[in-house]
């Protein structure tokens, strides 16, 4: 339906495909391992989830690891697809949908989607260092969604609310000049967001010890090792014009 002069009302949401196709990835996984026997799920997390002590030498060839050397290397980028709990993947599809719809709509989508996987990559190898030698396995989206955010935070919020650009038919409103990393952390929306994300990242790191032993590896490095390779990374992805800084 068009509104008065013949004008489409903007979108409600607005989100690209690639995006929506990577969410409905993820909930199909996780419905998929909640209703299949548990081992099947437990093999589907032996071969997916990212396992720090298959890459401890002195354990590798001893143990008959599900996959196997195939299941080494994509490891690195699979585990961003399995989710530990309802809640979580709850969190994990919202944050994909606002700041996914965003970098996709700016970077396009087979730059979008190394981007994403450089920085899932980029927080495996964190888990690694901080969890050499764990056999607990590493699932979440955090290492891809917090790379994203860092990516954002050069454009997401110019103008004010990161939400009105969501208003906007198309990727127009995603493709103003970016900020430097200098003036988005002058911004106070930025300030507000990264101070979010650093308790996110804390209490990721604190609440097993609170509230449960799980063998499921804790994502903060993943946060940590994601947010630094979008930081990294967003220039060289990056085709839409620079502010220059005005002294």
């Amino acid at each position: 339906m068009k509104s008065r002069g013949n004008i489409e009302p903007p979108a409600a949401f607005n989100v690209p495909a690639v995006v929506l196709l990577l969410t409905g990835l993820i909930v199909i996984v996780h419905i998929a391992r909640a209703v299949m026997p548990v081992s099947w799920s437990a093999w589907l997390v032996g071969v997916f989830a990212f396992t720090p002590l298959r890459y401890d030498p002195s354990f590798a060839e001893s143990i008959a690891w599900p996959g196997g050397h195939i299941a080494d290397i994509v490891g690195f980028l699979t585990c961003f697809f399995l989710q530990s709990d309802p809640g979580t993947l709850m969190i994990n599809g919202a944050a994909l949908l606002i700041l996914g719809a965003a970098v996709a709509w700016r970077f396009g989508t087979w730059r979008f989607l190394v981007f994403t996987a450089l920085c899932i990559v980029a927080g495996s190898f964190t888990c690694l260092l901080f969890y050499w030698g764990s056999a607990a396995a590493m699932v979440g989206a955090g290492g891809g969604l917090s790379g994203l955010f860092a990516a954002s935070i050069h454009f997401l919020f110019k103008g004010g609310s990161a939400m009105a650009a969501f208003r906007v038919a198309g990727g127009a409103a995603f493709r103003k000049p970016a900020w430097t990393l200098r003036d988005a952390l002058a911004d106070q929306n930025v300030r507000i967001w990264l101070a979010v994300f650093a308790f996110i990242t804390a209490w990721n790191a604190v609440s097993p010890l609170i509230l449960t032993t799980s063998q499921v590896v804790p994502g903060w490095p993943a946060n940590i090792g994601g947010f630094l390779a979008g930081l990294v990374l967003f220039r060289f992805f990056d085709r839409q014009p620079r502010l220059r800084r005005v002294v």
